[in-house]
């Protein structure tokens, strides 16, 4: 049997906002399913395919979330049966607001912000975003800014589990904890990959475990394996509480640290903070405080100083005067080595 090759979801989103502009009188369900790239290769007009409805039913409130307008007319004979109902998209109604203009700078860091909001979550939802600024002009063009744009997880493991997530594949991986010395096996279904507190994080369910999880990509140890193995893609529904569940615990789990003006660690802290009196900041994270929030002040040096809590001070502190001990003993042992 040949596989039937996977298609992106924007490309199928923007394939139903052509099929829906370029019917005035609106197209049946069956219609657009039939003849709609992306759901045209799916379709058996012999049975019905609940997965594939679904899909169509996810898409049409995907674009209305965007603000694209898709109506949905009534049959006159059978008013509310859903398969004679037609839906089209008013032109008028699609076009942007009579004098609402961008310029060239404008459009170009309204498309840069959407490709970080894509590499920020990387769901479909958000390509889809930067897809309906590209129809206004919003190509990135790096002279309008002065600077040419990074943006992507460095992390290597987010693109295969990114293609995994696309896929519905299992992935299998060894996970390091901070309070572990060895890292553990873990046989995933991923769900999501979400940034957050300034981390990149796996939304998955666990498979041996039956429950769903959070895993920093940072520590992830060695390749990530994608198996086989297929979830349901009905389980992705699931990390909509997750990320909910993640974002409170963030505004419970607060830190007060004063940046230096001018400095690196105000650029990069400033935007996460939730709050901002002058140089002093208060940051939420997901970790403990002990872990990922104090390895990357530490990181800032002398730029940053913590006034609270105190274990997240504490934690600071002994891993500065760590580094500081360890320096010293490389320089005795370099001067009694010339000595």
């Amino acid at each position: 049997m040949t596989q039937r090759r996977r298609i992106p979801a924007e490309q199928r989103i923007f394939s139903l906002v052509l099929a829906l502009v370029a019917s005035p009188e609106g197209v049946t369900k069956r219609g657009l399913l039939s003849s709609v790239y992306g759901y045209a290769d799916r379709f058996d007009a012999s049975k019905p395919d609940a997965a594939l409805d679904r899909q169509f039913e996810r898409d049409k409130d995907q674009l209305r979330a965007l603000g694209v307008p898709v109506e949905t007319i009534d049959s006159p004979q059978e008013p509310g049966n859903t398969q004679l109902a037609r839906y089209r998209i008013s032109k008028e109604l699609l076009q942007v607001p009579q004098g609402l203009r961008f310029t060239p700078r404008e459009l170009t860091l309204l498309r840069m912000a959407a490709l970080a909001w894509a590499e920020g979550s990387l769901t479909a939802e958000s390509r889809r975003a930067a897809m309906k600024l590209e129809a206004i002009g919003a190509d990135v063009d790096v002279r309008h800014l002065g600077v040419a744009p990074r943006i992507g997880p460095p992390d290597p493991a987010a693109q295969v589990l990114w293609r995994a997530i696309e896929e519905f594949r299992v992935v299998r991986f060894d996970y390091r904890l901070p309070s572990r010395e060895r890292s553990l096996t873990r046989r995933v279904a991923p769900l999501r990959l979400h940034r957050a507190d300034g981390r990149w994080h796996l939304i998955g369910r666990d498979l041996d475990r039956a429950a769903d999880r959070v895993f920093l990509l940072s520590r992830i140890v060695g390749d990530v394996v994608v198996t086989a193995e297929r979830f349901s893609e009905d389980w992705l529904v699931s990390a909509e509480s997750v990320v909910a569940d993640l974002l409170e615990r963030e505004s419970r789990q607060l830190a007060t640290v004063v940046v230096r003006e001018g400095s690196v660690a105000e650029a990069r802290l400033t935007p996460r903070a939730r709050a901002v009196d002058g140089r002093t900041l208060t940051l939420g994270t997901l970790d403990y405080f002990e872990y990922a929030l104090a390895d990357e002040l530490v990181s800032y040096g002398d730029e940053v100083a913590v006034l609270d809590p105190p274990e997240l001070r504490r934690a600071v502190v002994g891993r500065l005067r760590r580094i500081a001990e360890a320096h010293s003993e490389t320089l005795e042992a370099g001067g009694s080595a010339h000595g």
